[in-house]
């Protein structure tokens, strides 16, 4: 799910179970055989919820840390069902209701997530977080229309509220009304200066029209997050992609991949885009270091060795660069162009620097 707007983020296991065990009548109590569902995980904090689980089956505070620590850990299956029981057990708890239908969306399962809120809606048709997760829902399925309805409905019931507005943003970018969207993501910061998914919104769309406010808005949601992975990467990549070889902004692309690569050493592309850059530059000793740290990162990264024997083929590395197009065409993601310059070094036509 995209899950971009903080208030649809699942709240404290604790706070949610007050609302839960104390809302509504409690139609249906768990099926003794489905309190035994949740099997050995090899997950200790997981295993241990489990157990205490067997032995007071109706804990619904234990059956929703559970929930939340099979979907911390991509246990989707698993969560779902214990969603579904939870939901069971009071079918009348909207809350109950949204949990359900985000685990549904974790499965791949549109349709009974939408029919859940939909029937949560009709016994709660004015509640905000279930109106903001069911746009969010008809989003994820390309349901634009009945989205908006819903974004539409929060603003009528609170006309300042951030995340109504920001939900309102994303379906119409989506719609591809980008004009209004930005209207909207404004409006979300206006109320609140620390969003920092509408920066990041209102960065990328200024980044894909190469308009320089992009880095006022990144350099914003680093205010708010300085290791935001998002944010140092889509600065690296706006300074990359609008790079004009001048000295100034030579070291503005350097300080912007080199932030990023300190802070996310482990995400393989950062080092690659370094890499591609430094290839621009012709420095091609520091675009081999980096397309080397690609590979280290991710084995599979064909297109990461390919530019790396290319990289050290201009050095006049030639048994290197041999290896490294080897490398590139046994990938699991081979690099086909490797194919060629392996039949160049062959003929002895070697690339210069």
């Amino acid at each position: 799910m995209l899950r971009y707007c903080s208030a649809l983020g699942i709240v404290g296991v604790f706070g949610l179970l007050l609302s839960i065990n104390g809302c509504g009548a409690q139609s249906q109590n768990p099926n003794p055989s489905q309190a035994e569902h949740g099997k050995k995980t090899g997950i200790p904090a997981i295993d241990a919820l489990s157990r205490d689980i067997s032995a007071d089956p109706d804990n619904m505070t234990l059956r929703m840390a559970r929930l939340e620590a099979y979907t911390n850990e991509g246990l989707y299956k698993e969560a779902e069902n214990e969603a579904r029981l939870i939901y069971d057990y009071d079918k009348t708890n909207w809350r109950a209701a949204r949990l359900l239908a985000w685990a549904y969306f974790d499965n791949q399962k549109s349709k009974p997530a939408l029919k859940t809120l939909e029937q949560a809606l009709e016994l709660y048709p004015d509640t905000i977080p279930l109106l903001l997760v069911h746009a969010e829902s008809s989003l994820q399925v390309q349901q634009y229309n009945e989205a908006l309805a819903s974004t539409d409905k929060v603003l009528k019931l609170r006309p300042a509220y951030q995340e109504g507005h920001f939900m309102r943003g994303m379906v119409l970018k989506y719609m591809g009304d980008t004009a209004n969207a930005v209207e909207s993501f404004q409006t979300a910061i206006e109320q609140d200066a620390d969003h920092i998914d509408a920066y990041m919104q209102l960065a990328d769309i200024a980044a894909d029209q190469a308009l320089s406010i992009a880095v006022a808005y990144y350099n914003n949601a680093l205010r708010i997050d300085s290791t935001s992975y998002e944010a140092l990467k889509g600065k690296a990549d706006f300074y990359h992609q609008t790079y004009d070889k001048t000295d100034s902004y030579r070291e503005k692309v350097v300080q912007a991949y080199e932030r990023l690569i300190l802070h996310h050493p482990q995400e393989p592309n950062s080092c690659y885009n370094y890499g591609l850059f430094h290839m621009e530059e012709a420095d091609y000793q520091q675009a081999a270091h980096f397309f080397d740290i690609a590979t280290k990162y991710d084995p599979t990264f064909g297109a990461a060795y390919y530019y790396r024997g290319e990289a050290l083929e201009r050095q006049g590395n030639y048994p290197q660069a041999k290896t490294a197009y080897e490398n590139a065409l046994s990938a699991a993601e081979p690099w086909q162009r490797a194919e060629a310059a392996l039949q160049r070094l062959e003929r002895g036509e070697y690339l210069k620097g």
